[in-house]
């Protein structure tokens, strides 16, 4: 998921309005938090105004496009994310989702932060998940419950895709599931990953038979719909980033044309927190690089992590400037310093950070990032080796 994971993987919401799926392709990236409300007049800044946590990396599926390390075995320390989920709040943070990993496979872990969540007020966002990690009904059922009791408001994004490879009656389980314990039609959205919106809808339309539903296109909302007897689940496009995993996807990412927009600045204003503790401004594709490291729970306070995302050379640039004053940047230090143009702004970003070319467009060294969390390491003098966050429990710190 992203992500990410999404995670993450949605991520979690997708342009200015996450759930808009345009007919014509456009620069979107993973499952996003929502846009409310009129775009602020203050100067552009770093202002993140979303928090989502990934309680762990571990996941029951390995889908070939996912950037997770699903392997490592890292949990977040209950304790330790409750304050920094407090500290969000605090720091003037609305808005609360999850992702992973498979965030299922440690429901203890949602149960608390949303019962926090809802005591302090946060609005929920969305919970991302495979929809297909319950060994049976009455688990699954167990597990919503409580995470319904706990105040969860928000909706579980569904990812359903031909990466994922699920079973299709088992995810019209969870569906059905979920319509009986949350008691709203509109409990469930979904997200899938592909080239352009008009591809990749084959598993959604054999989820909609098996749900006796169909699926059809909004004018008024602008965008697919699953719609059955008693579910209206929204459809969210990816724009598929052939990162990590997937860079060995057939298909040329660098596809004659450049992004346009600067999603991150707007909508993309969030805080993801990894399984390590690690906290990066991106809830794309090119969320777990380390280079985009600001901060770790278990060290940092909220508004250091914030402080320190404005501080940050790239990430203070983005946010202020846009993606495509990077994209400038790069190109006037070396014309030739790209393979190309792109129409995937987060493969962009995770291609001029993980491959050294935003370093190589650098003169002052101040503002090279090198690999490994280098700038953040160097930024607070912490030693180079990465011995990993300690005050972790519950399932270990590192791999």
């Amino acid at each position: 998921m992203l992500q990410t994971k999404h995670g993450p993987h949605g991520l979690v919401g997708t342009g200015t309005d996450p759930e808009r799926n345009a007919p014509t392709p456009i620069s979107a990236t993973r499952e996003r938090p929502a846009s409310h409300g009129p775009k602020s007049q203050q100067p552009r800044d770093f202002r993140p105004n979303y928090v989502a946590f990934a309680g762990t990396f571990q996941c029951n599926l390995s889908c070939p496009h996912c950037c997770v390390p699903i392997e490592w075995t890292d949990r977040l320390d209950i304790p330790t994310a409750l304050r920094f989920l407090a500290e969000a709040h605090a720091a003037g943070i609305e808005r609360l989702g999850f992702t992973g990993g498979e965030p299922f496979l440690f429901p203890e872990f949602l149960v608390a932060l949303t019962r926090r969540g809802a005591e302090l007020g946060f609005r929920f966002d969305k919970l991302m998940t495979n929809g297909v990690w319950f060994p049976d009904v009455p688990r699954l059922e167990t597990v919503l419950a409580a995470l319904r009791d706990a105040g969860f408001s928000g909706k579980l994004g569904l990812s359903v895709d031909k990466f994922h490879g699920m079973e299709i009656g088992k995810l019209a389980e969870f569906c059905r599931a979920a319509r009986r314990v949350f008691a709203r039609d509109t409990i469930l959205s979904l997200s899938y990953a592909s080239r352009s919106p008009d591809k990749g809808l084959e598993p959604i339309h054999r989820l909609a038979a098996e749900l006796a539903g169909v699926v059809e296109w909004s004018e008024v909302l602008n965008r697919h719909l699953l719609v059955s007897d008693d579910l209206t689940m929204t459809l969210n496009w990816n724009h598929l980033a052939q990162v990590e995993r997937a860079e060995k996807l057939p298909g040329n990412p660098w596809d004659g044309v450049w992004f346009e927009e600067d999603y991150c600045e707007g909508p993309g204003q969030a805080l993801i927190v990894n399984p390590r503790g690690d906290v990066k401004p991106c809830c794309g594709f090119a969320s777990d690089l380390d280079q985009l490291t600001i901060g770790n729970i278990y060290r940092d306070s909220a508004e250091a992590v914030i402080r320190r995302g404005r501080e940050h050379p790239y990430v203070g640039k983005v946010f202020r400037e846009g993606l495509t004053a990077v994209r400038t940047e790069i190109l006037a230090a070396d014309p030739t310093a790209l393979p190309g143009e792109t129409s995937n702004h987060c493969y962009f970003c995770w291609y001029v950070l993980s491959k050294g070319v935003w370093d190589q467009a650098q003169s002052d060294p101040q503002a090279r990032l090198g690999s490994g969390g280098q700038w953040e390491k160097l930024k607070l003098g912490l030693p180079m080796a990465d011995a990993g966050p300690s005050g972790c429990s519950g399932g270990g710190c590192g791999r």
